[in-house]
């Protein structure tokens, strides 16, 4: 199934073989437990409203994509906030690049199949890692 990711009326088709890493593990459910002055415990929970984590992972040396395709998606990592419409497993959702809130967080991270000191657009990168977070909140 292929995998597209687009900005307005621009669209980039992703590798096939990225694998979804985080799928299942976000829960839409959050809850903070504490204990009230008489001891008893009380549990706040709610529903999320948007923030899904979405990482595209190759899995070693799969995920091969071209320089040119990753200088687009670098540009558009560069634009604070840029809503994008991501499409995967028969599903759309509207994402940012999650540059998280550490240094070492990074929204794109992939290797080079070759090392060349020159590299031309039609070169390949492998390993891809792309780290989204779902933005379709409603107010």
């Amino acid at each position: 199934m292929s995998i597209y990711l687009s900005n307005g009326a621009q669209v980039l088709e992703l590798p096939r073989d990225l694998i979804w890493v985080d799928e299942l593990t976000w829960s839409k459910v959050t809850q903070k437990t504490e204990r009230g002055i008489f001891g008893t415990l009380v549990i706040d929970a709610m529903a999320r409203n948007g923030g899904q984590p979405i990482t595209l992972q190759g899995d070693g040396n799969s995920a091969w994509i071209s320089r040119a395709t990753l200088r687009t998606l670098k540009a558009w990592s560069a634009i604070p906030g840029l809503r994008m419409t991501l499409r995967i497993l028969a599903e759309e959702f509207e994402v940012v690049f999650d540059h998280g809130d550490a240094e070492e967080t990074r929204a794109i991270a992939m290797q080079s199949v070759i090392e060349y000191s020159d590299p031309e657009d039609s070169d390949y990168y492998c390993s891809l890692v792309l780290r989204f977070i779902e933005a379709s909140e409603t107010l």
